[in-house]
């Protein structure tokens, strides 16, 4: 936990996130991005890193929320470069949907949760880079970013 608490304060510190707080042992919230108000949860018992309803508005059997799960497990690839990639050896990427709510996870192998911290910070940057390119009027209605 103290490793997680660890890179979210360097991040912190550099101004990535704003608002930056433990709101309870294991569960950070701060804003980032679409200047939303995200929560990480960390669950060391299960060895994840979670952040709960990332995205709203996603029915679970749209194509966007296919191409979330396909967009996610591509990062998994090994023709990726290493500061793109998620290295299934340290780490395992997923995405869930919960009535609309999409979630996304990372599973920590070996204690890995320095990787574990980067890698999901990454995955997020990452999806929304995907959003904006590839779903820009989701954003704007469910985020209100701008299209261009």
């Amino acid at each position: 936990m103290k490793v997680v608490r660890k890179q979210l304060q360097y991040y912190a510190d550099r101004g990535i996130f704003s608002g930056f707080t433990e709101a309870r042992n294991g569960c950070f919230t701060f804003s980032w991005l679409i200047g939303h108000q995200m929560e990480l949860r960390v669950d060391t018992a299960r060895h994840v890193l979670k952040f709960r309803r990332l995205l709203e508005g996603v029915p679970p059997a749209s194509r966007m929320y296919a191409d979330l799960k396909s967009f996610i497990r591509q990062l998994h690839d090994a023709n990726l470069p290493a500061h793109r990639r998620i290295d299934r050896k340290r780490a395992e990427a997923s995405c869930s949907n919960r009535n609309g709510f999409v979630s996304v996870s990372l599973r920590v192998k070996n204690n890995q949760y320095a990787y574990g911290a980067r890698r999901i910070v990454n995955l997020v940057h990452e999806l929304f880079l995907h959003l904006r390119q590839a779903y820009p009027e989701y954003l704007a209605e469910n985020f209100d970013v701008p299209q261009e």
